[in-house]
C-alpha cells in the first residue's frame, strides 16, 4: 500500500486536469480555477482525510465543485454588499468613500457606468477610458458622429461627477 504522500502525488497528477476543467467551467477564470483545485488538495492534506482510491475521482470533483460554489457565493456577497452601499446612499458620507480601496471605488464607478448610464453612453465611456480609443475610433466603430461621441462623454462624465465628486469632499 502506497504511503499518503505518494497517493496524493499520484492523485494530483491524475485528477488535476479534470478538476481544473470543472473549476474553470464553474468560475470562468483560469487563475481562480487553479486556486480552487490547490485549495481542495491543501485542505485534504491538512485535514488528514483518508482517501479511498476506488471512489476518489467523484469525491475530488465534488470537493472542487463545492469550493467553486463557495467562491461564487463570496463573489455574489461582495457584489451585493457593494450594491447595498451604492444604493443606500451610505457612500454619500465623505468618510465612507475614503475608506474604500481604489479597487472598490473603481468597481463602484464601473457598476454605475454599466447600470445607471444609458447603454450607448456607457459604451462610449468604456471605449474611451477603458480601451483608450480616440473619439474618431469610437465614431467609426459605432457609426455615430464625432459630436455624438463628445456628447456622450460629456454627459457621462457629468453624471459620474455628480454621483462621485460629493464623496471626495
Amino acid at each position: 500500500m502506497p504511503d499518503r504522500e505518494q497517493l496524493f502525488d499520484r492523485l494530483f497528477h491524475s485528477e488535476y486536469g479534470r478538476m481544473y476543467k470543472a473549476a474553470y467551467i464553474l468560475l470562468g477564470d483560469g487563475e481562480e480555477a487553479k486556486d480552487a483545485v490547490q485549495d481542495v488538495f491543501a485542505h485534504l492534506w491538512d485535514s488528514g482525510i483518508a482517501l479511498n482510491e476506488g471512489s476518489v475521482r467523484a469525491f475530488l470533483l465534488t470537493c472542487v465543485r463545492n469550493r467553486c460554489l463557495n467562491i461564487i457565493a463570496q463573489r455574489q456577497a461582495h457584489r451585493d454588499a457593494t450594491a447595498r452601499l451604492s444604493l443606500s446612499g451610505t457612500l454619500c458620507e465623505p468618510d465612507s468613500w475614503q475608506r474604500l480601496s481604489d479597487e472598490e471605488q473603481t468597481e463602484m464607478i464601473q457598476r454605475y457606468v454599466d447600470e445607471r448610464l444609458s447603454p450607448q453612453t456607457g459604451r462610449v465611456i468604456r471605449m474611451h477610458y477603458d480601451n483608450e480609443q480616440s473619439y474618431k475610433e469610437i465614431s467609426k466603430h459605432l457609426g455615430i458622429s464625432l459630436s455624438a461621441v463628445n456628447k456622450h462623454i460629456v454627459q457621462g462624465l457629468k453624471k459620474l461627477r455628480q454621483q462621485f465628486n460629493k464623496k471626495e469632499a
